[in-house]
This record gives C-alpha cells, sequence and structure tokens, in this order.
C-alpha cells in the first residue's frame, strides 16, 4: 500500500481527502496554484510533515485547469481523478 499520498488542489476535496489520510496514517503532500504560504493553516491543522512526492496522487482541481497537471512529473505514478465540475466556475 502506499505510503506517501499526493494532493494536487487543497479545496474542499482535497483538504477533506487530507485530513482522512492523515487519520489512516499516511504521509501527505500538498500543493495547489495559489503557493505553498497559503497551505500553512491546513498543513498545521493535519499535523502532518511534507514529502517531495507522492506514491499515489489525487488530482482535485478544476476541470477548467486539467491541461496544467504536470504530466512529466505524473508519468508512472497513479493517479485519481475528482473531476470536480461545477457549472457556474468551470
Amino acid at each position: 500500500m502506499p505510503q506517501t499520498l499526493g494532493l494536487i488542489g487543497s479545496g474542499m476535496i482535497g483538504s477533506s481527502v487530507a485530513r482522512l489520510a492523515v487519520a489512516a496514517g499516511l504521509e501527505v503532500v500538498l500543493s495547489n496554484a495559489r503557493g505553498p504560504e497559503t497551505l500553512a493553516d491546513l498543513v498545521a491543522d493535519l499535523g502532518g510533515r511534507a514529502a517531495r512526492a507522492g506514491d499515489l496522487v489525487v488530482a482535485a482541481i478544476p476541470v477548467k485547469v486539467y491541461e496544467q497537471l504536470p504530466a512529466e512529473a505524473l508519468a508512472g505514478k497513479t493517479v485519481l481523478d475528482t473531476a470536480n465540475y461545477y457549472p457556474e466556475r468551470d
């Protein structure tokens, strides 16, 4: 079983999955488009430590920005996409 979960996106879905993963004993890596300084409160809340890469990656991003995913960095990894489409946003 993967030990590190990488999360691209820290909105409602990403932060919920992060909390559940930490509670299950996984290490969690978080990233978002707004920069690492915007993740400080969530990371402090989770009490987890960051790693450089996820063994398993969850893409919890708006559908309209899927082309911005780092395809090369994700090559060979298992990626789960939440496909969180919101008509009023996307």
